[in-house]
């Protein structure tokens, strides 16, 4: 079973990808909120065009916001647009996100890197369904369904006190999850065939079982997205009209990452030697920031991984650790690398 909107492939083969798209449907008939966890590259935004393209609201817009690719002083802009005047610069109106997507679906990716001082004003608009743009003293209504997607432990942002619980409860009334690409080798190969006729610039040549066997059994720690970038590559590298396994080619770290359980877990012992040797040089305090970010770095084998565990995102936590290099604390070179 698949759905392909915008050329955007979401493939639901495996049995988690068949219950999940089972809870979605359900799901987009409804005006309930709707949020949408996973790991990056699994394709909550494909999955979010899916709700949208499934519900009452598919006649009207589906608008896509990355709350992380936006500067802090311009979301508000950008999410609620502006009057003329307004600031320097203004010299028109300007519709913000939720007018565009008005009928339709906002979606709201990289929810848990909304600002904190914005997220009060969200709140707002949800319970009120009405915004004002910058520099506006009367309301505009807006009618709009909200779906959200996050990649980190919202949950352990909200003990933080990065983000709000309140808000949580608005937008999560509904929680999808999706498995990593490995949890769900069913959709592997079915992903591949879409990849491959996307990319195929003449022809779309034959797959080879020994590719296929290759790609089923790696890890993917990029997903999805990781999956179409060694398509890419291999279709450049095509000769003929096989795809051939040597013509599969993972990066450097998903090769690392590939190479099974006894190697990883070696590599994990020697970042443990390195932390316990890295606390012993410092006056550790039990329960410091840096503390639990080594100790989630420990436990998981990604920073990705280590990220969604501590509440915060892959970004966020390779900014922290560069402050903390940068200020002499004993961050394992295994850990720094950029």
């Amino acid at each position: 079973m698949n759905n392909i909107t915008d050329d955007y492939p979401f493939v639901f083969v495996d049995p988690e990808s068949v219950k999940l798209f089972e809870l979605a449907s359900k799901v987009a008939k409804t005006e309930i909120p709707a949020m949408i966890t996973g790991p990056s590259g699994t394709g909550k935004e494909v999955l979010a065009r899916v709700l949208h393209e499934s519900s009452n609201r598919s006649e009207f817009p589906f608008v896509a916001l990355n709350c992380a690719a936006i500067p802090e002083n311009l979301v508000e802009d950008t999410l609620f647009g502006h009057e003329k005047g307004a600031f320097t610069g203004a010299h028109q109106i300007n519709k913000g996100f939720f007018e565009e997507a008005e009928g339709g679906t906002l979606f709201l990716d990289e929810i848990g890197e909304m600002p904190i001082a914005l997220q009060s004003k969200l709140l707002r608009v949800l319970q009120e369904k009405q915004i004002y743009r910058v520099g506006a003293t009367k309301p505009i209504n807006v009618n709009v369904r909200i779906v959200s997607a996050t990649n980190i432990n919202i949950k352990k942002a909200i003990q933080n006190k990065s983000f709000r619980e309140d808000l949580y409860f608005r937008l999560s009334g509904f929680v999808l999850g999706i498995k990593r690409l490995c949890e769900r080798k069913a959709d592997i190969e079915p992903l591949t065939r879409i990849f491959v006729q996307k990319h195929a610039s003449t022809f779309r040549p034959e797959i080879c079982r020994n590719a296929i066997h290759k790609l089923t059994n790696h890890d993917w720690p990029g997903n999805v997205r990781e999956l179409e970038n060694v398509i890419l590559r291999a279709m450049v590298l095509l000769e003929g009209d096989r795809l051939l396994e040597e013509n599969i080619m993972f990066d450097d770290f998903s090769e690392q990452d590939s190479q099974g359980a006894a190697t990883r877990d070696s590599e994990e012992s020697s970042n443990v030697f390195d932390l316990e040797k890295s606390k012993k040089r410092f006056n550790w305090q039990p329960g410091s920031e840096l503390e639990d970010i080594l100790d989630a770095l420990k436990m998981h084998s990604t920073r990705d991984k280590a990220a969604a565990e501590l509440g915060i995102s892959p970004r966020t936590l390779r900014q922290k650790l560069y402050e903390f290099r940068k200020a002499g604390l004993p961050v394992p070179s295994a850990y720094a690398r950029s």
